[in-house]
Formats: structure tokens, sequence, C-alpha cells
């Protein structure tokens, strides 16, 4: 980011949070050179933060437990576990080397599309990767067992703090069938599951496996340290009231599933549209007192 943009966000007294500020998440576009635990999931449980406070029964507690260890223990043994470049599917990977550069990367460039205007292109240009750019074959049985769905992305929020690291359940109908998730007859022959077992397979990265034996972690910084206090503060004391989303504790911190072409003007139209509304939905009140 250049020195023009490089201060022209800026939040007063009553903004709400944000867990990533325009100039961090501009630097998520240049390639990450040192393998750390990540500094927040690339997947997220609940993107509704009323539906994030569901508790797990004890037998589904004892499960996710269960299945977290597992994938400790196989990360922590996964020397020979090929980088992250080599994990994606080819129609991907060009679009990852972009990015990567010398290093490794969370996103890929997002090609235009052939009917976009060039005079008036999207706004974003950058995707984070996910489950489904790893090619299915790379993936390793790990988790044998069923585990509920809110467990299940519980596990998979815990895996994805490991760069490159992704878990995929693998059902046999609904929605964990469609993308090529779906177990064949034979793959639940092979591995001698039952029909009605939804498993978990996991996929490991060099780069994730060299983050958790270095003990890399990333660091929070200050705007982050302070939004997660704001957070916990909301949790605790259950402040009564709604943020101009319906909800009144901010969502988890995750990394962002799309990163804009200027993250300090993109921040900037947001916030503007952000008190627009505010400001019609206060003189839509007004008309009512």
């Amino acid at each position: 980011m250049d020195g023009a943009h490089a201060n022209a966000y800026e939040t007063d007294a009553n903004e709400e949070l944000n867990f990533w500020t325009p100039e961090e998440s501009e630097n998520l576009k240049k390639p990450m050179l040192v393998p750390a635990k990540l500094v927040a999931p690339t997947v997220v449980r609940e993107w509704d933060t009323r539906k994030e406070k569901k508790s797990l029964s004890k037998k589904a507690e004892a499960d996710l437990q269960r299945a977290k260890d597992l994938f400790d223990n196989y990360l922590a043994n996964a020397e020979y576990a090929p980088p992250l470049a080599e994990l994606l599917r080819p129609s991907v990977l060009d679009a990852y080397k972009e990015v990567a550069g010398e290093g490794f990367s969370l996103y890929s460039i997002r090609r235009p599309d052939k009917k976009e205007d060039p005079e008036h292109p999207r706004g974003f240009t950058h995707k984070l990767l996910g489950e489904l750019d790893i090619k299915i074959e790379d993936y390793h049985h790990l988790i044998d067992f069923n585990l509920t769905i809110d467990a299940g992305k519980l596990f998979a929020e815990h895996v994805s703090m490991w760069p490159g690291c992704f878990a995929m359940r693998r059902g046999n109908s609904g929605k964990a069938a469609s993308c090529g998730r779906k177990l064949t007859d034979a793959d639940r022959a092979a591995r001698g599951i039952a029909h009605n077992v939804t498993v978990t397979d996991v996929v490991v990265s060099q780069e994730g496996y060299i983050a958790y034996r270095s003990g890399n972690v990333t660091e929070l910084s200050e705007s982050q340290k302070e939004f997660m206090d704001f957070r916990a503060t909301k949790i605790a004391t259950g402040t009564v009231g709604k943020n101009s989303y319906g909800y009144d504790v901010p969502g988890p911190p995750h990394y962002p599933c799309f990163l804009q072409r200027d993250e300090a003007a993109a921040a900037t139209f947001y916030r503007k549209l952000e008190k627009d509304r505010k400001r019609q939905r206060e003189d839509m009140f007004d008309m009512f007192d």
C-alpha cells in the first residue's frame, strides 16, 4: 500500500471494531515467507453469532477432542508432507503462484470473468484458498467416526489454524456429498466404513508441518487485541442491543474470503455506506416519535 492510502481510513470512537485494518488486509496479498500458526482460522464455525452459542453434548465434545488429538499427532509427524503448491488442483495452481512468489500464501488471484467489463472490474482481486482447491487424492483418511455437524465445524476451525491444512467431511447425502465430497460405496468398503458414518479426511502441507514443529505463532496486532478484548467483553456482559447487521456480538475472527483491489478505498466506501444506513434508520425512527 502506498503512502497516499496508508492513513486513508480512520475510525472514530463510536465505530464498530474490525479484526483486520485495511493495512493488514492489504498485507495479506504479499507472499508469506516464514510458516507459523495463523492468527485466526481460515474456516469459522458460524458467521451468525447467534448460532455460535450452541453447546456440544458431552459425547460430541469427547469426539471432537479425540479428533483434534488425532490430527495434532498426524501433523506432528507429517515431515514428508508436500508444499501447499503441490497439493493444489491444476486449475488453481497458476493463480496461486502469482500470489505466493518464492514463499506461500493463503490466497490465489481471482481471474477476471470473460463477461466482466475491463473498465469496471470487480472490486476483489484475491480469493481465500479452501478445502475444494486441494486435490481430492491428497486428503488423508484420518477421522473414521462420526462428528456432529457443530463438532465437525469446530474441528475444521482447529485444522485451518495451520497454513495449508484443511478438513473435509465425506458424507453420502445432502451438502456433504456435493463438490466431490461424497465417498463411493467402493471407498466405504475399502475403509470398512458403515453407510451411516460421515467421516472426516484431512490434508497437511509442508508449511503447516513446519509451523507446528517450529512453534512459530503469528502474533495479534494491537488493533486485533483490541477487537478480541471488545468481543470478549460483549460475550461476557451480554450487552443489550444490536449492531448494524442485527447482532450484538461481533463475529469470530477469520481471514477475509476476498481481498479488495484497494483495501483502504473499500474500507472508506463501506464505512460511508454504513453511516448512511445508520442515518436512514435514525430518520425512520424519528418519524414515529
